[in-house]
C-alpha cells in the first residue's frame, strides 16, 4: 500500500469517527431534554411532599378534625409522592451517568481522531516512520484493533458492573413496591438499602468513567490524574504505587497529556492483570526539555524476546500500542526489561515541544 493510499483511508477513518462524534453529540442533546424534564418532575414532587407532609404535621396536631377516611388518604398520597421521588431522582442519576458516559466517548473519539489526524500529519512530513519496526499499514491495523479491544473492555466492564447493578436496583425497587401493601415499616427500611444501594452504584460508574476518560486531564492536567490514578489503582488492588515527578510543572499539549497517560495506563494495567507484584515505582522526569518515563514493578517477570517477536498479535497488542504511542505519537524511544522472577522495568523518552 502506498503511503498516498494509506493516508486517504486514515482520512475516510477520521470521516467515520466525526460522522460518530456527530451522532453521540445528537443522543447527548436528547438525554439533556429528559434530565431537563425529569428534574422539573422532580422539583414538583418535592413541592408536593413538602405540602403534603405539612399537612400531615397539622394532622398530628389536631388529629380530632380528621376523619378516618382522611387520614388514610393523607398518609397513602404521602408515600405516593415519596415512592414517586425516589424513581424520579433515580432516573435522574441514571440520565446523568448516560449523559457523562456519552461526553467521556464523545471525548474519546476526539482523541483518535486527533491521534489519526497526527498520524496523517506524519506520513505528509517525515520518512522517519518507515524507518520503524512498524510499517504504516500495521499502525492503522493496529490502532483499530486497539479500539475494538478497548470496546469489548468497556461493555464486558459495563455488563458486569453498571448494568448488573442497575439490575439489582430495579429488582430492589420492585420487592419496595410489593412490601408497601402489606407492611409499611419493612417497606421504608427496604428504601432506606435501596437509597445506599443507589448511592453506591452512582459511585461505582463514576470510577468508571474516570477510568474511561479522566476529567481532571483536561481539567487540571497530566500529573494530577496521574496522582489520582495511582492512589485508586493502589487502593482497589492493594498494590504499593509510588509516584514521583521532578521538573514538570508546566502544562504539554494535549495530545501529548493524554499519550503519555495512556501509556503509563496501559504499563500500570499490565502490572496489574500480570505480573503479581506488590509495589511499583512510576517516575517522570523533565530535564532539558527531554522527558524520562519509568514504570518497574518487583512482579514474576516475563520473556522480553518472546514478547517483542509477538507484539502485532492480538494477545501482545497492549505492547505494540505502548511502543507506537513513544515512537510514532510522541517522536521518543522505549524500551523494556524483564526477566522470569526478576519484576519488569518499562522506560520511554520523550522530547518535549
Amino acid at each position: 500500500m502506498s503511503s498516498e493510499e494509506l493516508q486517504q483511508r486514515i482520512t475516510n477513518a477520521i470521516q467515520a469517527y466525526r460522522e460518530e462524534i456527530d451522532r453521540t453529540r445528537r443522543e447527548i442533546n436528547e438525554v439533556e431534554s429528559l434530565l431537563r424534564q425529569n428534574m422539573a418532575e422532580v422539583d414538583r414532587l418535592a413541592m408536593r411532599e413538602t405540602s403534603i407532609a405539612n399537612r400531615v404535621r397539622d394532622l398530628d396536631v389536631n388529629l380530632d378534625r380528621y376523619e378516618k377516611t382522611d387520614i388514610k388518604t393523607f398518609f397513602s398520597t404521602l408515600i405516593e409522592v415519596q415512592m414517586r421521588l425516589q424513581t424520579m431522582r433515580a432516573q435522574v442519576d441514571q440520565l446523568q451517568a448516560r449523559r457523562e458516559t456519552l461526553r467521556n466517548r464523545q471525548s474519546l473519539l476526539s482523541e483518535i481522531v486527533e491521534l489519526l489526524e497526527q498520524a496523517v500529519s506524519e506520513l505528509a512530513r517525515s520518512a522517519k516512520i518507515a524507518d520503524l519496526p512498524f510499517d504504516p499499514q500495521t499502525m492503522i491495523a493496529n490502532i483499530i484493533q486497539s479500539q475494538e479491544s478497548e470496546r469489548l473492555r468497556i461493555s464486558l466492564q459495563m455488563h458486569d458492573g453498571p448494568a448488573q447493578a442497575m439490575s439489582n436496583l430495579v429488582l430492589r425497587a420492585e420487592i419496595c413496591q410489593r412490601l408497601l401493601d402489606r407492611d409499611l415499616d419493612q417497606a421504608r427500611a427496604e428504601l432506606v438499602a435501596l437509597k445506599t444501594a443507589v448511592n453506591n452504584t452512582l459511585q461505582e460508574t463514576r470510577k468508571f468513567i474516570f477510568d474511561l476518560r479522566p476529567m481532571t486531564l483536561d481539567d487540571l492536567g497530566l500529573v494530577p490524574t496521574l496522582r489520582r490514578y495511582v492512589a485508586q489503582i493502589a487502593e482497589k488492588h492493594k498494590i504499593d504505587v509510588n509516584l514521583t515527578v521532578q521538573n514538570l510543572d508546566q502544562r504539554l499539549p494535549g495530545h501529548y497529556e493524554v499519550t503519555i497517560f495512556r501509556f503509563i495506563q496501559e504499563a500500570i494495567n499490565n502490572v496489574v492483570r500480570h505480573s503479581g507484584a506488590t509495589q511499583a515505582r512510576v517516575m517522570l522526569e523533565n530535564s532539558d526539555n527531554i522527558l524520562q518515563i519509568l514504570i518497574e514493578d518487583n512482579g514474576s517477570g516475563f520473556a522480553v524476546k518472546e514478547a517483542i517477536a509477538a507484539a502485532g498479535t492480538r494477545k501482545n497488542m497492549g505492547l505494540a500500542n505502548m511502543r507506537q504511542q513513544i515512537e510514532v505519537l510522541l517522536q521518543g524511544e522505549f524500551g523494556i526489561e524483564s526477566a522470569l522472577g526478576r519484576g519488569t522495568r518499562v522506560a520511554a523518552t520523550v522530547p518535549l515541544p
